[in-house]
């Protein structure tokens, strides 16, 4: 077996890990640790497959060869494209998935501990998050508003579906909602506490992950996205 064949089979070895990955997480085939190697496993092929083409083309005699290694190298764009954002999207972020405005007394979930399974992140706030969130993320912070707390809930609740949150649970000063990630359906489960105020009100979002020990950043900048928005 040449070359050119080698790394031609490599990206689409590549590409498959990348679909399956996804695939099997979202219907439950095997869990999300599964799925995240071969995501990690995928990116590594691509990686080798688009240096190896990126090397030996020119140097390959045989315009079939050449062929085969371009080919080679746009089937692995995929899975090093998706492997890369998720690397650097989340680079610098500490190991935490459950993050809030309100470090002090978070907002308590109700509908989501009926959601969860056991296996399953805890609801429970970690002491532990405060001074790691607080050190990566010294912005997320309570939202001031002079809006009654029905005012402020309204607008609350349209911001939440403006953004794609799935409304899960409402009550006075109350809401629930679950976000799913893009590629492999991860379930993110976010409050939006609102409290009345002598001038108004405060609202205090507060977003977990139902798995893994780290979020990437993403439940942070969830919550950055809702503040600027309810803030413009």
């Amino acid at each position: 077996m040449n070359l050119p064949s080698i790394t031609h089979k490599i990206a689409i070895t590549s590409f498959i890990l990348l679909a399956l990955g996804a695939i099997g997480v979202r219907f439950n085939w095997y869990g999300y640790q599964v799925g995240l190697m071969m995501f990690g496993l995928a990116g590594l092929l691509s990686f080798i497959s688009i240096c190896a083409s990126a090397f030996f083309t020119r140097r390959t005699k045989t315009s079939a060869g050449q062929r085969q290694l371009s080919r080679a190298a746009l089937i692995a764009l995929p899975a090093i494209i998706f492997f890369s954002l998720g690397l650097f999207s989340g680079a610098g972020a500490p190991l935490i998935h459950d993050i809030s405005t309100d470090t002090e007394t978070p907002p308590k979930f109700i509908a989501a501990k009926l959601e969860r399974r056991a296996s399953d992140n805890s609801l429970v706030y970690a002491a532990g998050n405060r001074e790691l969130q607080q050190q990566a993320y010294p912005d997320i912070q309570t939202i001031p508003t002079l809006l009654s707390v029905t005012a402020a809930q309204d607008k609350a609740r349209a911001i939440a579906e403006n953004l794609g949150w799935q409304v899960t649970y409402q009550e006075s000063g109350h809401i629930e909602a679950t976000v799913s990630s893009f590629w492999f359906g991860f379930t993110d489960d976010v409050i939006i506490r609102i409290s009345e105020t002598p001038s108004g009100s405060i609202i205090d979002l507060r977003s977990a992950s139902r798995v893994g020990k780290g979020d990437l950043g993403v439940n942070a900048s969830r919550i950055r996205q809702f503040s600027q928005q309810y803030l413009e």
